[in-house]
């Protein structure tokens, strides 16, 4: 997938988040969220890490906790040398000085994983340290229920062209729902997990709602192309699990109901 210059112009206007203004999400992320997920991690893999490698992650986590110093992918010489990606998160990190709680939010964010996978060892066993969250979710109801109630609106008569477009918005946002999925904010995920779950996707809840301007740039697309079986949607996947089943569920409306002749999946190179 080509991404626009102008895209990531407008991506770069937003305003940069970092890590150092106590209270906010950016702040707390590496108090107890971020922190959380590696110790979780940890305990989920007692059978497959080596006591050197769960001692290394529980360090990661306490060293987010106490602020201390970002180490560079380089620290990880053996490892790193067999990631394709190690060189180009030391570029970004070399020289600059960051702590954890006091460096750009997302950079940080993501750079995490990336040490997971270095400090488990990923890169020459092949093995996959979130795996066993990933196995847990699945046997759970959650994406089962979701998928189910994805299979039941596809199913249901377009009697007009108002429900064909009503249609599509309840599966952009059965969709959007999925993303409370994310292993990685445990306090969301429990919202549609477990006992208390809520498996409610009413407008109410919704901070901000797209999907008519999505609905007329299919629309208008299909129009300039001719023919709406010549359209191609790409897609930017994030998780695995309950999150790519509903992208799946919503890949498979665009295509039946002739909103588009494609979909691309472009999902992550690593875990």
């Amino acid at each position: 997938m080509v991404v626009s210059a102008a895209f990531l112009a407008r991506v770069q206007q937003g305003e940069e988040l970092w890590t150092n203004v106590p209270g906010t999400f950016a702040n707390e992320s590496y108090l107890t969220r971020l922190p959380g997920l590696v110790r979780d991690c940890v305990a989920l893999n007692q059978a497959r890490f080596t006591a050197e490698q769960s001692q290394q992650l529980l360090q990661l986590a306490d060293d987010m906790v106490h602020d201390a110093a970002i180490p560079l992918p380089s620290q990880f010489a053996a490892q790193s040398a067999q990631s394709p990606t190690s060189a180009h998160w030391e570029t970004l990190l070399a020289g600059k000085g960051y702590t954890w709680q006091n460096s750009p939010w997302f950079l940080g964010e993501q750079y995490m994983f990336h040490l997971v996978l270095l400090l488990a060892e990923y890169y020459s066993s092949g093995l996959d340290p979130f795996h066993p969250s990933k196995l847990a979710e699945l046997a759970e109801a959650t994406p089962w229920t979701l998928l189910q109630t994805a299979v039941g609106l596809s199913a249901l008569e377009e009697a007009s062209s108002q429900s064909h477009h009503d249609q599509l918005k309840r599966f952009v946002k059965l969709c959007l729902w999925g993303n409370k999925a994310d292993g990685c904010y445990k306090e969301v995920k429990d919202t549609i997990s477990g006992a208390d779950a809520s498996l409610v996707f009413d407008d109410e809840l919704l901070l901000v709602d797209h999907s008519d301007q999505v609905i007329s740039l299919l629309e208008r697309e299909a129009r300039e192309a001719g023919d709406a079986a010549k359209l191609s949607v790409q897609y930017i996947n994030d998780n695995c699990g309950t999150e790519l089943l509903l992208d799946l569920a919503l890949a498979d409306h665009l295509l039946a109901h002739g909103w588009c002749g494609k979909v691309t999946f472009n999902v992550k190179v690593e875990p």
